[in-house]
């Protein structure tokens, strides 16, 4: 941008004028969102709590969960839940007669589909006690650090009391300061009102003898 204004400025480019269209085109207002510093704070606290809950892998899919566990498709890439959602509303009658057909055209024999099921209930399973594991280390070094924090915001307060106790005893100092201050100027003006007066040196009593 400086460059092209310079060029402008020695006249070797000239600088192109905004068309007619460019400078008529309606300005569109961004809607924004006015959040309060405590909303905002509640916001970015719950982010970071999601962001802490998707580095322990809370919001890993099913999927990806197998695969961290060595199981691939399924057998003829049916698994239980899809054979579950395909007898959903039948009666116990017509539910193994449509288990049984869907089996027979995947070529997926019931034993190895049933394995199958097993291995993944488990890979679940593990998955479970390891993320079990893990937030509640987490959880721990977050309770350790409230710990902390409430220590030291007992600290906090206790400076606080200190300060407030330190300015009432400065306060009781000065009311005492000024109450004897009240009482010797209280004792000087009446000394100057008993002592006598005296008249200034150099100055002689008028005679009133001729």
């Amino acid at each position: 941008m400086k460059l092209t204004r310079l060029l402008v400025t020695l006249g070797l480019v000239h600088e192109a004028k905004p068309s007619v269209a460019a400078q008529e085109e309606e300005v569109v207002p961004v809607r924004t969102q006015v959040l309060s510093l405590e909303e905002l704070r509640v916001q970015e606290i719950h982010d970071r709590s999601r962001r802490e809950a998707a580095d322990l892998g809370l919001d890993r899919t099913w999927e990806e969960i197998y695969r961290e566990h060595g199981l691939g498709d399924p057998p003829g890439g049916i698994c239980l839940e899809d054979l579950d959602r395909q007898v959903q509303g039948l009666s116990e009658e017509e539910a193994p007669l449509v288990v049984l057909g869907i089996l027979k055209e995947k070529g997926a024999p019931v034993r190895e589909v049933l394995l199958d099921g097993q291995r993944r209930d488990e890979a679940l399973d593990a998955h479970e006690r390891l993320l079990e594991k893990q937030v509640a280390a987490r959880r721990s070094g977050l309770e350790q650090r409230v710990a902390e924090l409430t220590r030291e915001a007992r600290a906090l307060q206790l400076r606080s009391a200190d300060l407030q106790a330190a300015l009432e005893a400065w306060k009781k100092r000065k009311r005492e300061e000024e109450d004897l201050m009240e009482l010797l100027g209280g004792m000087l003006v009446r000394l100057e009102q008993q002592a006598p007066s005296s008249q200034p040196s150099g100055q002689e009593k008028p005679s009133t003898e001729r």
